[in-house]
């Protein structure tokens, strides 16, 4: 019997089955690992805020003290210091983050160094962070420390930045904090000692409900950075709405896990930079405009300082 080959039409009519079901699965498959990710996301968080009550039990409730500056956060201290908690460096890092060194590093080491030509980020023997000395040394950063990554985990989660407060000569002078330290909140009340909160002042916060406060996120979610306005659209971008589309995976102070829209994280569009001004009950409110957006971003949900409806 004699073969018989493909006719040019039939061929053509294959490729073309072929590509419109290519077009119609590749789709499906880059939704279904983005799926995969933010459920990894979550687990890294969940994972987390189980370290963190561990921690708690063994100081009566509080939480470390790390450098928080206004809407920066160091969170890779955080990391560090919630170690002998966690015992995976890995779940710092969200799937989803291009930054092999981890999104919080790359803007507070490799962006300010590129904007400034030095880095304000805080080496692990500093006096106000007293973890230990890295085999990358001490001192002020440079690209040679390697971002000092023996003792901190690539890091892709921010701390919330309003429930750190600071106190004058809380800790040894020199170093990069100059003798201020951050105390941690309490897992309960809210924000404790100190001379004030990050970025807000010397006003003083209380937990309205522990399960509404967002004690980390995943990423940055500034438009725009505390130091110039430079950092948040030079690292992600001046459309930045989340790691998700328009969305973020957030853990509470009760140690739950949500993945919450943008438009609920920034109503309005309201930005951490100058957070001072969005706060409820900071006498700062006729420096909002309107007025009937203070408190309601989401570094100041459940507690005092946020708007009737997020407390």
């Amino acid at each position: 019997m004699k073969n018989r080959a493909f006719t040019l039409i039939e061929l053509l009519v294959v490729i073309a089955i072929i590509a419109i079901l290519a077009a119609i699965l590749f789709p499906v498959f880059a939704q279904a690992k983005l799926a995969a990710k933010k459920a990894s996301d979550i687990s890294n968080l969940k994972q987390t805020g189980t370290a963190t009550y561990i921690y708690t039990a063994d100081y009566d409730d509080l939480l470390m003290d790390v450098p928080v500056y206004n809407a920066e956060t160091e969170s890779y201290v955080f990391a560090a210091k919630l170690a002998p908690y966690t015992k995976n460096r890995q779940i710092w890092k969200n799937p989803s983050s291009p930054y092999n060194e981890g999104s919080i590093q790359h803007a507070l080491f490799d962006m300010q160094i590129a904007l400034w030509g030095q880095s304000y980020a805080k080496a692990p023997n500093d006096p106000c962070v007293a973890i230990g000395t890295s085999i990358y040394g001490g001192g002020p950063y440079t690209a040679a420390k390697q971002r000092w990554k023996d003792i901190y985990p690539e890091t892709d989660y921010l701390l919330n930045p309003d429930m750190w407060g600071y106190k004058q000569n809380g800790c040894p002078m020199g170093g990069g904090t100059g003798g201020y330290s951050h105390p941690g909140p309490n897992m309960v009340s809210g924000p404790s000692g100190g001379d004030g909160l990050n970025g807000i002042g010397p006003a003083t916060a209380t937990f309205t409900s522990v399960a509404k406060v967002i004690m980390l996120i995943d990423g940055p979610t500034h438009r725009n950075w505390e130091f110039g306005d430079t950092l948040g659209p030079t690292v992600w971008g001046p459309s930045y709405t989340g790691m998700y589309p328009n969305s973020s995976n957030a853990m509470f102070f009760d140690s739950h896990v949500k993945n919450i829209p943008w438009g609920s994280l920034h109503p309005n569009g309201l930005t951490e930079q100058n957070d001072a001004w969005k706060c409820a009950n900071c006498n700062n409110e006729q420096y909002v405009s309107p007025a009937s957006d203070a408190g309601k971003l989401w570094v100041f949900w459940g507690t005092s300082l946020a708007s009737s409806g997020n407390q």
